[in-house]
C-alpha cells in the first residue's frame, strides 16, 4: 500500500524516510530480534543466537538473512567503528522483520528488513552481582499457551506492562502464566536450586527459552547437577534453597529476598559456582 503523506510530530517525513516509519515492525511488532553481549570484541554464544532467530522465524514464516551475511555485516560493522568507541563490553542487536503485507495478512514468503547495530553496555549497580537482588511476583500473567509465544518477537508489550505494574525497588519479579504456573522473569528467565537438582520453567509455549539458561543447565548438568523442567505454583519458590534469574547481558543474579522471605543471594553454593562461570565469560559485576 503506497504511503501518500507522513507527517512525525507535525512535520513531514521525507519520501526517503517513509520505509522506516511504514514497517510491519513498526507498525505491527511483526519480527524478531536478538540481544547479544559483546565481550572484547567477540559475540557470545554468536551460533546459538542466530539458530535460535533462525527457529523463531521458520515458526512465524519470516526468513532470515544466511549466517555468513550475518557475519560478514558484524565484521564490517566492528570494522565501522571507531578504536576510540570500543569497550570491553557492548551489546550487539539483530532485528528482522517482514516487509511485505499491509493489515494483519501476510504472504506465505517475503523479503526481510535485516539490522544489526551496536549499544553501550547497560550501567547497572555491582551490588546486584556482588549481594543479590530483590524480587517478588509480578500482578501481570504472562500470554502462553502457542509456539509462537516462546519466539523473540517485536512485540514485547506483556513485558513492558509487567514492568510497569512491578514495584521500582525490585530488580526483577516472576511471570505467571494464567495457570498460576511461573514461567520466567521480565527481562529473564528463573532457575532454582533443592539440593542437588536445579529446577527451571517449561517454556514450550510460552516465555523464551534464553541462551545464556540452556548454557548455564548445560553446564551445571556437566558437573554433576539433576535437570529439572517443571510446571510449579508461585509457592514452590518459598521452600528452595536459592533462585536466580539469568539473561545474555547479565549472566546471573542471585535472588537476596523475595519479598518478604530472605534468599542466600551471592552467598549461595549455586550463586557461587555460577559467579565463576560468568567471570569467565566476561560477564557480572
Amino acid at each position: 500500500m503506497r504511503v501518500l503523506l507522513l507527517s512525525q510530530n507535525g512535520t513531514l517525513v521525507p519520501p526517503e524516510r517513509v520505509q522506516a516509519f511504514t514497517s510491519r515492525a513498526f507498525l505491527y511488532g511483526d519480527g524478531l530480534f536478538e540481544t547479544v553481549a559483546v565481550i572484547r570484541g567477540t559475540p557470545l554464544f554468536w551460533k546459538e543466537h542466530l539458530l535460535r532467530l533462525r527457529n523463531g522465524g521458520v515458526l512465524l514464516g519470516i526468513e532470515s538473512p544466511e549466517n555468513s551475511l550475518w557475519e560478514s555485516w558484524w565484521s564490517a560493522l566492528w570494522s565501522a567503528l571507531p578504536d576510540s568507541c570500543r569497550q570491553d563490553r557492548m551489546v550487539l542487536k539483530l532485528v528482522v522483520s517482514r516487509m511485505d503485507g499491509s493489515g494483519y495478512a501476510t504472504p506465505e514468503r517475503s523479503p526481510v528488513h535485516a539490522f544489526l547495530f551496536l549499544q553501550d553496555w547497560p550501567d547497572r549497580p555491582s551490588t546486584y552481582w556482588n549481594h543479590g537482588i530483590t524480587a517478588g511476583l509480578c500482578p501481570v500473567p504472562l500470554q502462553c499457551g502457542s509456539p509462537y509465544l516462546a519466539v523473540k518477537s517485536l512485540n514485547r508489550l506483556n513485558q513492558i506492562m509487567a514492568r510497569r505494574m512491578t514495584p521500582a525497588e525490585w530488580q526483577e519479579a516472576v511471570l505467571l502464566d494464567r495457570e498460576g504456573c511461573i514461567r520466567e522473569g521480565i527481562q529473564t528467565n528463573i532457575l532454582w536450586r533443592r539440593g542437588e537438582t536445579i529446577e527451571s520453567p517449561d517454556l514450550r509455549d510460552g516465555g523464551v527459552p534464553g541462551i545464556q539458561r540452556d548454557a548455564i543447565l548445560s553446564y551445571l548438568g556437566g558437573i554433576g547437577y539433576r535437570i529439572r523442567w517443571v510446571s510449579e505454583p508461585y509457592s514452590t519458590l518459598y521452600d528452595v534453597d536459592e533462585i536466580l534469574f539469568s539473561n545474555s547481558l547479565i549472566g546471573t543474579w542471585a535472588v537476596s529476598r523475595l519479598e518478604e522471605r530472605p534468599f542466600p543471594g551471592r552467598e549461595g553454593h549455586l550463586a557461587s559456582v555460577l559467579s565463576e562461570w560468568q567471570k569467565n565469560l566476561g560477564l557480572g559485576a
